[in-house]
């Protein structure tokens, strides 16, 4: 399943740097959130957008299966808070379900990590 982090930040510059950097640390593709195995990377067709100084950043999310998606989030927000600028935090994804004829439903479904106000 594919997951995606959608940011709201007023610096999306240092934001990728730092999501850059903690990767090349790590010596991986993605840059580590915690232990268990998230972790996030630049979508090469990401496209920043926004007004106002405030910038939409969407990152690709790596979630390992066993995780939920509610213990992805606190991890997630745990790494988001030792970045700065960073107005909103959204996990965004698509649940498939076969309905009664076979056929496949694709659900969007999204959950907001809820960061504090500091």
């Amino acid at each position: 399943m594919d997951y995606f982090l959608d940011l709201k930040t007023d610096n999306a510059e240092a934001l990728i740097s730092a999501i850059e950097a903690d990767a090349e640390t790590a010596g991986a593709a993605d840059a580590p959130v915690s232990d268990s195995g998230i972790g996030l990377r630049i979508d090469p067709e990401n496209k920043l957008r926004g007004e106002g100084g405030i910038q939409l950043l969407t990152l690709l999310l790596t979630v390992p299966v066993g995780i939920t998606v509610d213990v992805a989030a606190d991890q997630i927000k745990s790494y988001l808070r030792r970045k700065r600028g960073i107005k909103e935090a959204t996990i965004a994804w698509t649940d498939e379900t076969l309905d009664a004829d076979g056929n496949v439903d694709a659900i969007p479904r999204e959950r907001r990590v809820e960061l504090d106000e500091s």
